[in-house]
């Protein structure tokens, strides 16, 4: 692939409109406070759940793509996911070095939010790493790409966490190992895990609580297992010999 290039068609369309999509869906939250409700249904349900995750996913199965072409693959995780450990120990030290979490306390309602951020990256894999920047990348090329998905991902968090030019860096780091491999194993669990959580749970100033992370974890666990497994067994049908 080109590092530029100029090759724009309808899935180019559909990429720039969802991505534009979430970042709406995100100026939604705005009017609401963090422990509504409309607020919650308004980021796991809709933006998460139903535009994050089952969109990309019922496209690609329908495109003839395949999801190996957008990265989503267990293939080659025993290289990938030792290296996603590396990287997600090596985040962490940085972050204790520049951001200690002094008077931190682990406890229950922390781990289930940390949960929660993880069920939430499973959206932000999928839809901005995997399904836009693929899209993006077939349109404009490898820097294009990169430099676009960053953007939406920086802005879609304009409803819970307005850190747009950190997020920018943020986006454009996460891109570029995913890109390295074209795989979601080189950034998730542990890189965009440690990440997220640190920053979520002690480092940022600006990002929104969680609220209710029990209930929440349920359901989009529950929501997230079973568009995998649903796209899995798909996947399976139709390539019985892959």
């Amino acid at each position: 692939m080109q590092l530029f290039q100029w090759q724009p068609a309808k899935e180019t369309l559909v990429a720039v409109t969802a991505g534009l999509a979430v970042i709406f869906l995100s100026l939604l939250m705005l009017p609401f406070s963090t422990d509504s409700w409309i607020r919650i249904i308004i980021h796991d349900i809709v933006m998460v759940c139903l535009a994050g995750i089952l969109f990309p996913v019922l496209y690609i199965q329908r495109s003839g793509l395949g999801f190996t072409q957008f990265g989503l693959t267990l293939r080659r995780w025993r290289i990938f996911l030792p290296i996603n450990l590396i990287l997600g120990v090596f985040l962490l030290c940085i972050f204790v070095y520049w951001v200690p979490p002094e008077g931190f306390r682990f406890d229950s309602n922390r781990a289930l939010t940390m949960m929660v951020i993880l069920c939430t990256g499973v959206f932000e894999v999928i839809f901005f790493y995997g399904f836009l920047r693929t899209l993006l990348e077939r349109a404009f090329g490898v820097i294009p790409a990169i430099l676009l998905t960053a953007m939406f991902y920086s802005f879609h968090h304009v409803g819970f966490q307005p850190e747009f030019l950190l997020l920018f860096f943020v986006g454009i780091m996460y891109a570029l190992v995913y890109r390295a491999g074209s795989s979601f194993l080189l950034i998730y669990p542990f890189f965009w895990g440690v990440g997220a959580s640190y920053n979520v749970l002690i480092q940022s100033g600006e990002v929104s609580t969680i609220m209710y992370p029990g209930i929440r974890f349920i359901y989009l666990s529950v929501f997230i297992i079973l568009i995998l497994v649903r796209a899995w067994l798909k996947s399976r049908r139709q390539n019985p010999g892959g």
